[in-house]
């Protein structure tokens, strides 16, 4: 299997791509290619040890996105190189409100791509860094979007396994979406669901049982959910060290919970009671083991319009400013460092199912191969309008639903109705027969009293004497 670069500098796609696509991903083929100069580089939002994320532009459609950018040589050096493989893997996959969206993924001689939906307002921890705290009632949106969004991904059999400030994004609107599934794990096909054991993810959030390498599944996103909470409430993480190691001993030594006499002003008890439930060691304690629901039928959360919340017609309590995208460094492409050279066929190997990808196949949009549209549309535009087709559908089977309610209830009503005429009718008939039987046994009485008068009838036998 062979890769080649063509005169655009961005390598075309191997014989058996087809193949290896479906059986892979299982994802619709791609209908036009596209390529770094397709967009136009704004400001750098955050950089990481491999990887540059870049505020960029789509100069045809002038779509305001985020383009990931990966050093090939970096990630192979850094053995990252399967994490972000992974990662573009799951993100081809799930699609939901509350997690971040990849249009594309790509490549060049030198860099992976990724291009997702723009999240303007900053990550949780760049909020916490401008000591910017949230209310309860913020702190209540925020945890039940993230609960959505596991929700979805739990149902898909993935784990997150690095859910933390960081990953935790606003868009313009105040709206929450989970990110980086670098490290995800997708349970998919495993016989054992509950067992798996490698320890990744980041350790002040990690739970008991990934950091001591014990098997972990989902639960162990609700213990990393707890810790969100209680640095939400405390302004600190339940277990602070230096390092993994001092971490996992103060996890092995100390039971964290917020005691009623600290609980700052402001926060209520059922939310430190959900938080504590939440960062229970012990899995089978744990608020969550048995299912999600038992998150969202918890006090604090019982009574939340979640569907309001899925179709976003709940108002944000956080709104961003406007023009925010966490980081404030200006355009800078990346120096010449000089690095150790890697021999391209190890990178075939590596990024050999790193292929390139959209969400669009050619019949959905009626595009050809190339950048001409058949159809003016924007694909990102038709992506748009097929999840508010989706949420049409929601809407549609809920009002559907609350007719056949209707009905039942109606069907009820005209049963307790009849039951009602009946009973009436009975109670009626009940009182005629007690009042008659009254009137004739007080007719009887009469007719005694008069006739056989025991003084009425001395004095008839004194008159007839």
């Amino acid at each position: 299997m062979g890769i080649s670069a063509n005169k655009k500098g961005f390598e075309t796609l191997p014989d058996d791509f087809i193949s290896n696509l479906s059986s892979n991903f299982n994802i619709n083929i791609f209908s036009f290619i596209v390529h770094p100069s397709d967009f136009t580089k704004k400001r750098i939002i955050s950089t990481g040890s491999d990887s540059t994320l870049w505020y960029v532009k789509d100069k045809k459609f002038k779509k305001k996105l985020a383009m990931k950018q990966i050093s090939k040589t970096k990630s192979l050096l850094e053995n990252s190189y399967k994490d972000i493989i992974n990662e573009r893997a799951l993100l081809s996959k799930i699609s939901h409100p509350f997690l971040v969206k990849l249009y594309f993924s790509f490549q060049d001689e030198k860099y992976l791509y990724m291009i997702t939906n723009l999240m303007r307002g900053g990550d949780l921890r760049f909020w916490y860094s401008k000591k910017i705290f949230f209310s309860e009632r913020q702190c209540k949106f925020i945890i039940a979007s993230i609960i959505l969004g596991l929700e979805y991904l739990h149902s898909n059999k993935i784990i997150h396994r690095d859910l933390k400030p960081e990953n935790i994004l606003f868009d313009k609107k105040g709206y929450v979406h989970l990110t980086d599934f670098g490290i995800a794990k997708n349970l998919s096909g495993l016989e054992d669901e509950k067992g798996i054991i490698d320890t990744s993810g980041s350790p002040g959030y990690m739970s008991p049982e990934t950091i001591f390498q014990k098997k972990h599944s989902y639960p162990s996103d609700f213990f990393s959910l707890g810790v969100i909470c209680y640095e939400m409430i405390m302004k600190k993480r339940p277990y602070i060290g230096k390092n993994r190691q001092e971490i996992k001993q103060k996890m092995a030594s100390e039971f964290v919970q917020i005691k009623k006499s600290e609980i700052p002003d402001g926060f209520s008890q059922e939310f430190v009671d959900f938080t504590n439930k939440l960062l229970e060691k012990n899995i089978d304690n744990r608020l969550g083991t048995r299912g999600i629901n038992e998150l969202k039928s918890h006090p604090w959360l019982k009574y939340y319009d979640w569907k309001n919340l899925y179709l976003m017609k709940e108002k944000p309590p956080f709104v961003p400013p406007k023009k925010v995208i966490s980081s404030n460094e200006a355009i800078e492409e990346e120096t010449n460092v000089k690095q150790k050279p890697i021999n391209s066929e190890i990178y075939k190997i590596a990024f050999k199912e790193f292929l390139y990808f959209n969400k669009y196949s050619k019949n959905q949009l009626n595009m050809d191969r190339g950048s001409k549209f058949i159809n003016p549309h924007s694909f990102y535009e038709e992506v748009d309008k097929k999840e508010e087709e989706f949420k049409h559908i929601v809407l549609q089977m809920d009002e559907e639903l609350k007719k056949e309610k209707e009905k039942i209830k109606e069907k009820e009503s005209q049963r307790k109705k009849s039951v009602g005429m009946t009973k009436h009718i009975n109670l009626n008939k009940q009182i005629y027969d007690k009042r008659r039987n009254s009137n004739i046994s007080n007719d009887k009485d009469d007719f005694m009293k008069q006739n056989f008068n025991p003084v009425r009838i001395k004095v008839r036998k004194q008159s007839l004497a």
